[in-house]
């Protein structure tokens, strides 16, 4: 009876030799993860930069109050 049983800590040396190099098999998700937080980023800046400032309404209220005389 000839059974394989496979141990703990004992890989093939094919499925070593597939992924021997973390950076190749990580990088897909690095450069996605980069992309993702700079989109996300360029977001919330134009968010922040559009949000209307309180001193901008005042301004506009005054100059919408001026009395012209003819």
């Amino acid at each position: 009876m000839a059974t394989h049983i496979k141990r703990i800590g004992k890989n093939d040396r094919q499925a070593q030799s597939q992924h021997t190099n973390a950076w190749e098999v990580m990088r897909p998700f690095v450069h996605f993860g980069i992309k993702a937080t700079a989109a996300i980023a360029h977001t919330l800046i134009w968010i922040v930069k559009h949000i209307p400032k309180p001193d901008n309404q005042r301004q506009e209220k005054s100059r919408n109050n001026k009395i012209i005389k003819i």
